[in-house]
């Protein structure tokens, strides 16, 4: 079997697994990911202590906190024994900082019986004897723990699994997958009763644990898996295959101009337009009047008088030194000026002034170019190609890009001609 061949039916496989594969849409992001904090430990410490603190206004009031103690008690084994009259006595505090500047993450607590520290990981590790200095420091924040009696002394580590447990053995050992499974129970058994806004704050947070945690993966992350899956299977052909369009535009940079005025009627390219003589990989093409020297702003078509504190250039250029010009099958053409001189900046202000707006917006409009007005670039389309007839098909768009542009052409003339003589008079 020739080659072609075998590459064919590695694709046709490659075609059938993919159409195989569900559409699927990116799930919303959560509000931590939006504010880029989706694995800021101190913002997972917020939202937990909020939801454990029946003080504050969630509408939970201590099922959340119960359903916390009691997952660490049967999880973790923390020895916690407490009466349902004690959590009406409950303070739930964050970073509670003591004399030693040893500062707890979470502090659960019923003054003078019992405290539970909580110390949580979202990706770091323990810092150096972090959970040893905790255990051994005589303050909880600002009140000592001598007025704690000594079974009323707990604390947990709470981490991803699969990551280092806490090195102090008075820690107690609690996973995130712990704590969400916990409170999504309590959630379904709950019928409704807790309120809209506060259930969605909740769900959403344990949304944001799952991803980080990598406790499973939404129906997006698994269809992004599969596809990279395949991706790793048909690496080789596909790289052959980009290979194969990267040498054809290799190939044809140095000869673009031939190429794509081969694709062009007769009548467009007249005289008056020009390539740069050394064409390379910049795909400039321009017109008299476009390149200005440097000595007396007059026309000329060869790049190197343009350049010094007065030469100016305008050209289109078509992104050809882009790979994804072949590889993806896109043309970029542009309206660009690179060189940083007066003539340009007054150039820029005629272009971007109302009166040749008014002139500019319907033929852009018309053909669908960007308007972007900017110092360097003023106009952008990208145009797709059919990559099936590369390298021919790239030129033939380009031919394509040429002949639409050319009314914008005939106004970028004017305006050019009126800078460089309000620069001359000046």
């Amino acid at each position: 079997m020739a080659m072609s061949d075998e590459l064919e039916v590695r694709f046709r496989e490659l075609q059938s697994s993919l159409e195989a594969l569900p559409v699927v849409s990116e799930p919303p992001k959560s509000t931590l990911r939006i504010l880029g904090s989706a694995r800021s430990e101190q913002k997972w410490n917020t939202f937990l202590a909020y939801f454990l603190d029946p003080t504050q206004p969630h509408g939970f009031g201590v099922d959340f906190l119960k359903c916390f103690l009691d997952t660490a008690q049967r999880e973790a084994g923390i020895p916690l024994e407490y009466y349902h009259r004690d959590l009406e006595l409950v303070k739930v505090d964050t970073e509670v900082t003591s004399p030693a500047d040893n500062r707890l993450d979470i502090v659960i607590r019923v003054p003078g019986r019992w405290f539970v520290c909580i110390e949580s990981k979202v990706d770091a590790t323990e810092g150096e004897k972090q959970t040893y200095r905790y255990v051994t420091d005589a303050h909880l924040g600002a009140e000592e723990k001598a007025d704690y009696p000594p079974d009323g002394h707990h604390y947990v580590f709470l981490s991803k699994k699969h990551t280092p447990d806490s090195n102090a053995p008075r820690f107690a050992d609690l996973y995130w997958r712990h704590v969400v499974e916990a409170f999504d129970d309590e959630l379904r058994s709950s019928h409704g009763t807790y309120p809209e806004r506060s259930v969605s704050q909740l769900r959403e947070f344990l949304s944001t644990i799952i991803q980080v945690s990598n406790m499973e993966d939404d129906n997006y992350t698994t269809i992004q898996k599969e596809k990279v899956r395949l991706l790793s299977t048909y690496r080789d052909e596909i790289d052959d295959l980009l290979g194969a369009a990267e040498s054809l535009r290799q190939r044809s940079i140095e000869e673009w101009p031939e190429l794509f005025q081969n694709q062009l009627d007769n009548e467009l390219w007249t005289d008056e337009w020009h390539t740069r003589p050394d064409a390379g990989k910049y795909g400039c093409i321009f017109k008299d009047g476009w390149y200005l020297d440097d000595d007396g702003l007059e026309t000329t078509r060869y790049y190197s008088e343009t350049q010094g504190n007065t030469g100016f250039r305008l050209h289109f250029v078509h992104l050809i030194r882009k790979e994804e010009s072949f590889s993806r099958g896109e043309l970029t053409f542009l309206l660009r000026s690179p060189t940083r001189v007066e003539l340009r900046n007054e150039f820029y202000r005629l272009y971007n002034s109302e009166r040749w707006q008014k002139q500019l917006k319907p033929v852009l409009d018309e053909n669908e170019i960007t308007n972007k007005g900017q110092k360097k670039n003023y106009t952008e389309k990208v145009y797709n190609v059919d990559q099936a007839g590369l390298p021919e098909s790239y030129f033939a768009t380009l031919a394509t890009a040429f002949e639409e542009h050319l009314p914008l052409a005939a106004i970028v003339d004017k305006i050019v001609a009126e800078a460089v003589e309000n620069v001359r008079e000046k």
